[in-house]
């Protein structure tokens, strides 16, 4: 409508000089023609073929990591483009962008990636920045706004871009003397030489008979329905010398209304430093490690468990899933204890890792004693004060500050 109405003007003064017979008028008139049908050309075909993409050096890196972002702009088309605003949506906080001029946005913990810049005709422009790394979780890039129009500033187009990439950071891991916790034995006495014989749950290599003290859950009904006269079957699981530490991840901050009242993010980011901490000193001492937490994945409706496997990339997909924790919980921490405490295999190490306690959360660990394995809590806390063992069970003050 802006447009129609200048032609409408221009054609009026036209007109106007016509009937008046006012050379400059007439040559003024046609200047103001010549400027609008450029500035309608620019206007209707500035964005015909103009692309604009984003590309990050890798999907996946680890804490305090560099990686290159490259941001490309192409206009395949005959008509350059004098100015082109991009404004595109980055994380914030910790995570930066460098060399980069940054701007606040109205998304909470993003920012602003602002470019201004002008495109020749069948050009390619890249502009090259760096991502510092330094903030754990799904790091989103995107959506992106670019603005363009002619060189008379007279109209403007917009395109909004609602393509997104994603960077999953690994938590950050530190060495468990930086924690405070024992160099030489920091579960207790753990059979660190793995001379105990245990049972590996997940690997069945045949039934016997049913035994009196036999575990209900070892019962092999399909076996049994075969068996003579119906007698009871269990399951004879493989034979391991490989001890299992299963780290526990307690995200809620607070001990009542943990549903709504929010988080602590320096409580949380220091729970997940030290549950990834202890799983790395785990898997290099040859522990089978799993990890379970009481809260969901990022864009998943599946909660975080992951049973002690042999697998070679069992550590990276413990990082991989504390990369990707939301940071509310999906259930009260005793809740959790009482579900995994039902596929422990027996004198299994058990690491709580939690913000908060109470009496409900003591219970369950001394349950878990009393079921032969062995619990182990750690405490985060921004004290300096350490925790006394409670009835025997061993716990350890973690303070937020030795896990920066």
């Amino acid at each position: 409508m802006k447009g129609e109405i200048w032609f409408w003007v221009i054609g009026g003064l036209l007109l106007v000089s016509l009937l008046l017979r006012e050379a400059q008028l007439f040559v003024i008139a046609c200047i103001l023609l010549l400027v609008a049908c450029v500035s309608y050309v620019w206007q209707r075909y500035c964005l015909t073929n103009l692309t604009y993409s984003r590309t990050i050096g890798q999907e996946r890196a680890f804490f305090g990591e560099a990686v290159p972002l490259t941001i490309e702009i192409v206009n395949a088309k005959p008509l350059p483009l004098g100015w082109v605003e991009i404004e595109d949506t980055v994380p914030g906080g910790q995570v930066t962008l460098q060399p980069a001029h940054v701007s606040p946005s109205h998304i909470p913990g993003r920012r602003l990636l602002s470019m201004l810049l002008s495109v020749r005709w069948y050009e390619r422009v890249r502009r090259h920045y760096t991502i510092n790394c330094a903030a754990r979780g799904v790091h989103t890039f995107g959506p992106a706004t670019l603005r363009t129009g002619d060189v008379f500033g007279l109209n403007t187009r917009e395109l909004s871009l609602t393509s997104e990439n994603y960077l999953l950071v690994y938590p950050k891991v530190v060495s468990l003397e930086r924690l405070g916790l024992p160099a030489s034995s920091p579960f207790g006495d753990v059979p660190l030489r793995r001379q105990w014989l245990f049972e590996d749950p997940m690997r069945t290599v045949g039934v016997r008979d049913y035994r009196p003290g036999d575990s209900p859950r070892r019962l092999h009904w399909k076996a049994t329905a075969r068996a003579p006269d119906q007698a009871l079957q269990v399951k004879v699981f493989e034979p391991t010398t490989s001890h299992r530490l299963y780290v526990l991840l307690n995200v809620n901050t607070s001990d009542e209304n943990w549903s709504w009242q929010g988080y602590d993010p320096q409580a949380l980011e220091a729970a997940i430093t030290t549950a990834a901490s202890v799983a790395s000193w785990a898997t290099d001492h040859g522990f089978l490690v799993g990890l379970a937490a009481n809260a969901k994945l990022f864009h998943s409706s599946a909660a975080v468990r992951i049973p002690p496997s042999r697998d070679p990339r069992q550590l990276m997909h413990i990082f991989e899933a504390l990369a990707r924790l939301v940071p509310m919980g999906s259930m009260p921490v005793e809740s959790l204890i009482e579900l995994e405490a039902h596929d422990l295999a027996y004198g299994s190490t058990v690491v709580m890792v939690t913000a908060v306690t109470g009496e409900p959360l003591f219970n369950q660990l001394q349950q878990l004693k009393r079921g032969g394995h062995r619990p182990v809590l750690l405490l985060i806390t921004a004290d300096e004060e350490p925790v006394a063992p409670l009835d025997g069970l061993p716990a350890f003050a973690i303070r937020i500050e030795d896990t920066r």
